[in-house]
């Protein structure tokens, strides 16, 4: 009941400045996998400005919101469940902030996803995030998560991140120490982000995206219900290989199924719940364990699962 009604505080105050929110919004539409039950309030601001207005509401009422971009990487529970869910999708925007003769700076707002940077990169020459190509990851998840791929990682395009922490916005430069493998370390709400690209020629940059989409094509279940990678891969080798090895490749459990292309992804054939994902989750993490002596460790996030 107490829960109930500082949420109710936090919708009477948004309601008074236009912000759009959803009562009993339902989670699938919001995530790759498409599985999730109802939220009891889910907020959209469209600005900087009503994204700080909603966090430090949030704030001040002692509530946190679970904040979502693209909704990859996140599996949600089956069950509605009383809370908040700051959806940053509507959070979107590109602008050049600096340019030199080598390099150009650009500022990119949280929500943005992370192919729209890319595409702006290829109209104009620019290479950074292309590593990146074809995964539906806003601008935002990717940093919080260092996305990484072939070799390269978010790290190291990354120079300013605006934060949000505890009622305080302010930019951070991010220093070596504060990103580890699949984490960016420091605390907050990524709201926006300064990234630094190379000046290269646009027919380079174009085959070297179209490059980079291809090899996911020919590894990844791209164009399936996922949530991208399910484990991280241990130091020295990788998660899909171990699964695999456990000959767990097209395992099911109702509707969810280990993906028969990548071991390390989970599909959603239909109605897949996420009890499902989950029992497929522990079924490989069990098999490992016992074959390799390896304890996988989930990349994906987890909400309403009875997970923290």
């Amino acid at each position: 009941m107490l829960l109930q009604h500082k949420i109710e505080g936090v919708k009477k105050l948004l309601e008074e400045r236009n912000i759009e929110l959803k009562e009993w919004e339902g989670l699938a539409e919001y995530t790759t996998i498409k599985i999730g039950g109802r939220v009891s309030l889910m907020i959209f601001p469209e600005t900087i400005e009503e994204a700080i207005c909603v966090l430090n509401a949030c704030f001040e009422k002692a509530l946190e919101p679970f904040v979502i971009g693209g909704g990859s990487n996140l599996l949600a529970g089956d069950n509605d469940f009383e809370g908040m869910v700051l959806n940053l999708r509507k959070l979107k925007g590109i602008k050049v902030v600096e340019e030199g003769k080598d390099i150009c700076k650009l500022r990119v707002m949280a929500g943005t996803m992370i192919n729209q940077v890319i595409s702006f990169g290829l109209k104009r020459g620019l290479s950074g995030p292309e590593f990146l190509a074809g995964v539906p990851a806003s601008l935002g998840g990717a940093v919080k998560m260092n996305a990484g791929a072939f070799g390269r990682k978010m790290a190291e395009i990354v120079k300013k991140v605006r934060l949000w922490r505890n009622g305080r916005i302010f930019w951070l430069v991010p220093q070596e120490e504060d990103w580890e493998y699949r984490n960016f370390k420091q605390e907050g709400v990524i709201l926006e982000v300064e990234l630094e690209l190379k000046k290269v020629g646009k027919e380079a940059l174009r085959h070297r995206v179209c490059d980079f989409l291809k090899e996911r094509i020919l590894k990844q279940p791209l164009g399936k219900r996922t949530f991208g990678s399910v484990f991280k891969n241990p130091e020295g080798d990788f998660a899909g290989r171990l699964i695999e090895k456990c000959g767990l490749k097209g395992k099911r459990i109702g509707d969810a199924r280990i993906s028969e292309k990548h071991a390390n992804f989970i599909e959603n054939l239909g109605k897949a719940r996420a009890a499902h994902v989950l029992e497929l989750m522990a079924l490989a993490r069990e098999s490992v364990f016992k074959n390799f002596g390896v304890l996988l460790e989930p990349e994906v996030r987890f909400l309403a699962c009875g997970i923290n």
